[in-house]
């Protein structure tokens, strides 16, 4: 007996996604970089991989973990005092001063524009009580979003024992932070003044060099050191195509990551997402079959996307697994995810009833079941 029966086939065909004549895979690019991915940003399925998983040092794109901390855990509007270790930090510097007082905002434009060591020692101890918990914040938060060959020991990415990633965890870590709106905005700005509270401005600009440069680069992050080499975390958007290519350890990070951005668009039709609650079929008593977590693909070379819905045989508890869902291009699976039943049947079942027998039934009527 087969392990499960299929309920449905739903295929997504021209009409529902931008159409591309269905090609041969184009040879991918030539790069130098020692370390490298692409990915489909709302998707995240990986397009090219060289050495991905590899744990290697990431210089300052350790900034983009920082700044996601610092967003979800502080306050953008709050006035912070600039203390003499952040403005003492070695290397590239927003030009912090011991006794200035900025917002945590206008720290996290020095640190992510300007790629300051110092805003970045300020953004952490604007944060958290001391260094060593801030560096805990961000190794818990690499954690929780599936960044799991990361272990940062710093905010800025200065080279040190036990701090490292991969380009792999680096484009995970750029697709989440993405998604909050004062990095988005921050990253994609090529000029701002930093200006300290009752104090004079002065200029920074984005040391991303692909703004203004690469058609649809809208971030993210540069970083380089001796040990990392030169790296870039590069975020591009054409149409409804949103990819995120990660170089590391390169010579000639900008071509590279521009040659990879091209490969992509050329291939990428879009992203097909499927989002969690959906109801995907139904089960012989007519509860419904639910999507769990978020099933995403991507449209490559003309090919579609197929979504195969199967159900697990035998009686089945409310609330529990209840099949997967397979999301397939060519007999290739580019995701699954499970379906389940309802927690609780009312919803379900008032339906039924309401179809079956119109106007009998008044929901306000009902307070349990």
């Amino acid at each position: 007996m087969r392990r499960f029966a299929l309920l449905a086939l739903i295929a997504f065909v021209a009409g529902a996604l931008p159409a591309k004549a269905l090609a041969a895979t184009p040879e991918p690019p030539r790069i130098s970089s020692g370390a490298a991915i692409l990915i489909d940003a709302t998707s995240g399925e990986v397009l090219y991989s060289r050495s991905a998983y590899v744990r290697r040092s990431p210089a300052s794109t350790t900034k983009l973990l920082t700044a996601l901390v610092a967003v979800r855990e502080g306050r953008l509007s709050r006035v912070y005092e600039v203390s003499k270790e952040s403005a003492a930090v070695p290397g590239s510097s927003a030009h912090l001063r011991a006794g200035d007082r900025y917002t945590l905002r206008e720290l996290l434009e020095g640190m992510l524009m300007r790629s300051g060591n110092d805003a970045a020692h300020a953004v952490a101890t604007s944060v958290a009580p001391d260094m060593p918990e801030f560096a805990r914040r961000m190794n818990r938060t690499a954690i929780a979003i599936g960044a799991r060959q990361t272990h940062f020991v710093n905010p800025h990415g200065l080279t040190a024992a036990h701090h490292y990633t991969s380009a792999k965890d680096l484009s995970r870590i750029a697709q989440v932070a993405l998604r909050q709106a004062e990095i988005r905005r921050i990253v994609a700005s090529q000029e701002l003044t930093l200006t300290p509270e009752g104090g004079d401005g002065h200029p920074i600009r984005n040391t991303n060099q692909l703004l203004g440069s690469y058609v649809g680069a809208d971030g993210a992050k540069t970083g380089t050191t001796n040990a990392a080499g030169k790296c870039l975390v590069a975020s591009a958007r054409r149409e409804n195509v949103h990819l995120i290519a990660v170089v590391l350890k390169g010579g000639d990070r900008y071509g590279d990551a521009s040659r990879l951005l091209d490969w992509g668009f050329l291939r990428d039709g879009g992203p097909l997402v499927v989002e969690e609650g959906r109801v995907l079929g139904r089960l012989p008593d007519g509860r419904p079959l639910i999507l769990a977590r978020r099933l995403a693909g991507t449209v490559l070379d003309g090919q579609p996307l197929r979504l195969r819905v199967r159900r697990r045989p035998g009686q089945l508890a409310d609330g529990g697994l209840a099949g997967v869902a397979v999301l397939l291009r060519g007999a290739q699976a580019v995701a699954v995810a499970p379906l389940v039943t309802p927690r609780r049947p009312a919803a379900w079942w008032l339906g039924s009833v309401r179809r079956l027998l119109p106007g009998a039934v008044d929901p306000g009527s009902i307070h349990s079941l």
